[in-house]
């Protein structure tokens, strides 16, 4: 089957381009494009002759083509990667045509389709499912000495959180948390592997609290280099406010880190539905609201061994992509 995976722009740090690339190199069924939503009137025609299925990942993107897809008929799989209560009005709207017209409707986690008003989930009631993230747990990464690269030292404890610089991943509060316990022990770092539109809020509240020291703002970096961060950073943060079903979360106990993470829904369910045990796999919950229960999540999660001996399969890409498979073959002729 020949797929386009359609976004509003091409990353090579996105979640589509790492799924693209692995179903490319792995499946025996499917080929893989990908497609942006500028680009997608120059691949008209190549879809109308030789492309099976369009699968959306971002809402401008498939809206536009489903409206285009009235002419070519193609079947179409769309993916919820983000909370419908952090949409603007119009991306409601667009989820709503989507919802409509899209074959096939995937959830990443099953707190996406709880959340949605009932008027929408009727709209999908016999064409969705929930497909949970997948990750390369035996990724082969090219090692770097990232400490060095960006100045820290090996005696300082490096907290690493890549995440966009967006509201619903808790930044402020985060930067909060962690003030008093910089103040008991200067060997503290946080890194910040992103950016976004709070980048300048970042860097305000930074300098109110005196933070320069303390806090490094890597910009985007490369996959290879946030794996060597997972392999050596003594704790994984993200006490998010709301998530799809974070990558870098999977990512960083596939890597054996110690992880710390807001107690949501969306965080708790995948380790549920996976089976797994928090205490065995290196996960402190926090409330994410609650700055010093975040600052004792940290305290407490950095006092525990890191275990590295558990199995990550259940969650790996390849397992995936083989329920992806599925959706794509039992697609309507």
């Amino acid at each position: 089957m020949r797929l386009i995976f359609l976004v509003n722009g091409i990353s090579k740090t996105s979640i589509p381009w790492r799924w693209a690339e692995f179903f490319n190199w792995h499946s025996s069924q499917l080929k893989v494009k990908m497609v942006s939503i500028g680009d997608l009137t120059t691949n008209i025609a190549d879809i109308k002759k030789s492309v099976d299925i369009v699968h959306g990942h971002h809402v401008k993107a498939m809206a536009l083509f489903l409206v285009v897809n009235i002419f070519l008929r193609k079947k179409s799989v769309y993916t919820v990667h983000g909370s419908y209560l952090f949409l603007s009005r119009i991306n409601t709207a667009l989820l709503n045509y989507i919802f409509r017209y899209a074959d096939r409707i995937i959830f990443v986690n099953k707190m996406l389709y709880d959340v949605l008003p009932l008027d929408m989930k009727h709209l999908i009631r016999d064409k969705y499912e929930i497909i949970l993230n997948g990750v390369e747990t035996n990724y082969s990464y090219v090692k770097r000495d990232v400490y060095k690269k960006y100045n820290l030292d090996e005696s300082d404890t490096v907290l690493f959180h890549p995440a966009r610089f967006v509201p619903e991943k808790n930044h402020l509060r985060m930067i909060r948390a962690l003030k008093p316990l910089i103040e008991k022990d200067r060997r503290i770092k946080l890194v910040l592997a992103g950016d976004g539109r709070l980048k300048q809020d970042i860097e305000e509240q930074i300098g109110e609290l005196k933070l320069e020291e303390n806090i490094v703002m890597l910009g985007l970096i490369e996959r290879d280099e946030v794996y060597n961060f997972l392999e050596k950073c003594d704790l994984f943060l993200m006490p998010s406010l709301s998530e799809g079903l974070n990558i870098a979360f999977l990512e960083a106990i596939s890597m054996h880190c110690r992880v710390v993470i807001s107690d949501i829904e969306q965080f708790v369910y995948p380790l549920q539905a996976y089976g797994l045990n928090p205490g065995d796999i290196n996960v402190t919950f926090v409330d994410p609201l609650d700055e010093k229960a975040i600052a004792l999540g940290i305290q407490s999660a950095l006092k525990k061994e890191r275990k590295r001996t558990y199995d990550c399969s259940d969650f790996s890409l390849e397992t995936m992509m083989h329920k992806y498979e599925s959706v794509y073959g039992g697609l309507p002729a």
